[in-house]
């Protein structure tokens, strides 16, 4: 095995041990999703911006578009971006009656010259324009009851957040740290709550009986750290918020600050027109994102210098195109999805930023380049597989020949199932380009070879042999 494919062979390692989690604690994640809306979020294919964790929404619940710059076609023929929507919408409406769709629009900023966004040339200005035209082109089509919709921006360095509201409203987190004084993420929180091991038993067993003030604690908190913790807690917090803002008890509760929990509830409070169901979730997110920017704020200050602007700066190590890459960390790879009404552009803009970082970082190998379709459903025949994954990939692959033509890289081709983010090798077309060795419909690639129980067959043993060789 060559070093492209040992360094794709301990990539998919670490997926596997990951989706294991997601697995096991998947009553949990559905526990949040319960409680909260059903959310869409456009963004960058910025490696900076990645995932959901400094929302606070555990991973497979919520669902991510990602262009260059967050440029997207808002004409109704294109497909891709608007059924991404509906798809949301219809999802809010069939399973969280009376909560609309939560619909956000991200741009991203630096406060180092030379960092912010590089599809727009750091201009924030046609950053901001960007992400407004797309709002405003929904906001157009779907009435608030269905689907609300804000402009937000990121901030790469602290991974704060800001919300814009269509009212003019604006919550910043940053400026929330900077008024409050806070230092620390634990600061965020009650005294009473974090002195104590949390009362519900299954979460508690969940921490390991650690008090939140002990899971704070450590170079790494496992608080962040530790993905079962992480994602115990962030079902625990949404519950104990919700039933907070139910009661009414805002005066007595004695989880978040209380200074910090009343200020960002009045505000939220004061939007005009903002549905009232999406107001606990909302204000769970903005308080996550403060303790969340505080944590940044920390690791950066133990970082030495070289390593401070490695993760300041773009360091992505290969370029991810599809969907269902959310479990990957920060920075790690360059992010394209369909949607943008022109993929070649967005790859073209990933191929750029990926030269750049191999040039100040050379690799003993090519260009990665991972290409994943994912999918929500059962793959329960040979017509299914050819539709849902084979036909899409080869589609997807000639995109990457228009673009790399004249450029060495290696290209894994993986599928995946929406509520488990584990990629599994295929191989549906020849090509040299193509080569790590596993292929997970092998002998079962045709109509007369191919079934469901088959195929879940091949699925297990994979998993079993990645994580034995773990």
């Amino acid at each position: 095995m060559g070093p492209a494919n040992e360094y794709i062979d301990q990539y998919l390692k670490e997926n596997i041990l990951q989706s294991e989690t997601i697995h096991r604690m998947k009553h949990v994640i559905r526990e949040f999703s319960l409680r909260t809306p059903k959310v869409l979020v456009t963004k960058c294919i910025d490696g900076r911006v990645h995932g959901s964790k400094l929302k606070g929404y555990p991973v497979t619940t919520i669902r991510f578009g990602r262009t260059d710059g967050n440029i997207v076609s808002t004409n109704l023929n294109n497909f891709w971006f608007w059924n991404r929507i509906d798809r949301v919408v219809n999802d809010a409406l069939c399973n969280t009656p009376g909560m609309p769709a939560l619909f956000i629009a991200y741009m991203h900023r630096s406060d180092i010259p030379g960092l912010g966004c590089a599809a727009h040339g750091g201009n924030e200005e046609a950053a901001r324009a960007a992400i407004k035209a797309q709002a405003e082109a929904v906001r157009k089509v779907f009435p608030k009851e269905q689907l609300y919709v804000i402009e937000g921006i990121t901030n790469t360095d602290m991974m704060s957040e800001t919300l814009i509201f269509d009212d003019g409203t604006i919550i910043d987190s940053q400026e929330i740290v900077a008024n409050f004084g806070f230092n620390e993420p634990s600061e965020i929180f009650h005294s009473a709550f974090l002195k104590y091991q949390i009362k519900d038993p299954a979460i508690s067993k969940n921490v390991g009986f650690k008090t939140p003030e002990e899971l704070f604690s450590g170079k790494v908190p496992d608080f962040y750290a530790d993905f079962q913790t992480s994602l115990s807690l962030k079902s625990f917090l949404i519950r104990e918020i919700s039933a907070i803002i139910s009661a009414g008890e805002i005066e007595i509760q004695k989880l978040i600050q209380p200074d910090l929990f009343h200020a960002v509830y009045q505000k939220l409070s004061g939007i005009k027109e903002l549905p009232s169901t999406l107001l606990p979730s909302l204000l769970y997110q903005i308080i996550w994102n403060v303790a969340y920017t505080l944590n940044q704020k920390r690791k950066l200050s133990k970082l030495a210098a070289e390593e401070r602007w490695k993760h300041l700066d773009h360091a992505e190590e290969l370029i991810c195109y599809g969907e269902g890459f959310e479990l990957l960390q920060r920075n790690k790879a360059v992010l394209v999805k369909t949607g943008r009404g022109d993929d070649t552009d967005a790859l073209l803009v990933a191929k750029k930023v990926l030269d750049k970082n191999r040039q100040n970082d050379p690799k003993p190998y090519p260009a990665i380049i991972h290409l994943n379709v994912e999918i929500s459903g059962e793959l329960r025949s040979w017509e299914d597989f050819n539709e849902n994954v084979s036909s899409r990939v080869n589609t997807m692959v000639r995109n990457l020949e228009t673009v790399f033509q004249n450029q060495e890289v290696v290209i894994l081709t993986t599928y995946s199932y929406l509520d488990q983010k584990r990629f599994y090798p295929i191989h549906t077309k020849l090509d040299p380009r193509i080569s790590y060795p596993t292929d997970v419909i092998s002998d079962i690639n045709g109509e007369d070879k191919f079934s469901g129980m088959g195929l879940k067959t091949k699925e297990a043993f994979y998993a079993g042999e990645m994580i034995t060789s773990t």
